[in-house]
């Protein structure tokens, strides 16, 4: 778990110094997050990057509901790490191989609110969701937020981590 922190911690370090340069070259000012009553879905459209982070976050959700693993291998980098909101870490293969093998199953996940800062080829989504799901046997729905970092790689974006949080209700 100690290497695990120190290689996030370094990652974060990275990120957040790759961010403060392309923000401060680009003058990119941060987007303010949608008021907790708004439907993202009910604001004028995005325009941008922060339209196609958007799209990818609900492609992202649709595909993990679908099982659909040829997205999910498009929208994670081989290099991804996430953090569960029960604390667990997992890779790009263990999150395929768990909606693959039954282990998690998503029958609703619906994005009540997206959010997101650019900042060069680097952008930052806040999500908020709330999922019908079960891990094992467990039932694990609930109202979620998450944090994922997308990273322009090759021409196209990629999430390279993804930390997330429950919470009992919206906000």
């Amino acid at each position: 778990m100690k290497s695990y922190t120190l290689g996030f911690a370094l990652f974060a370090a990275v990120v957040a110094a790759y961010a403060s340069a392309a923000a401060a070259e680009h003058a990119v000012a941060p987007l303010a997050a949608l008021p907790p009553t708004v439907n993202a879905s009910s604001v004028a459209p995005a325009t941008g990057v922060e339209a196609a982070i958007t799209t990818l976050e609900r492609e992202w959700a649709a595909a993990i509901v679908k099982k659909d693993v040829a997205a999910l291998g498009r929208l994670l980098a081989d290099d991804f790490n996430g953090t569960s909101p029960t604390a667990h870490t997992f890779t790009k293969t263990v999150a395929i191989e768990d909606l693959k093998s039954g282990k998690y199953v998503v029958t609703s996940m619906v994005l009540d609110e997206i959010a997101v800062n650019i900042y060069g080829d680097v952008a930052v989504a806040f999500t908020s969701q709330k999922e019908s799901s079960r891990y094992r046997s467990t039932d694990t729905s609930g109202h979620y937020h998450f944090t994922d970092v997308w990273v322009k790689k090759g021409g196209q974006w990629q999430v390279v981590a993804s930390h997330g949080s429950r919470f009992n209700e919206g906000h």
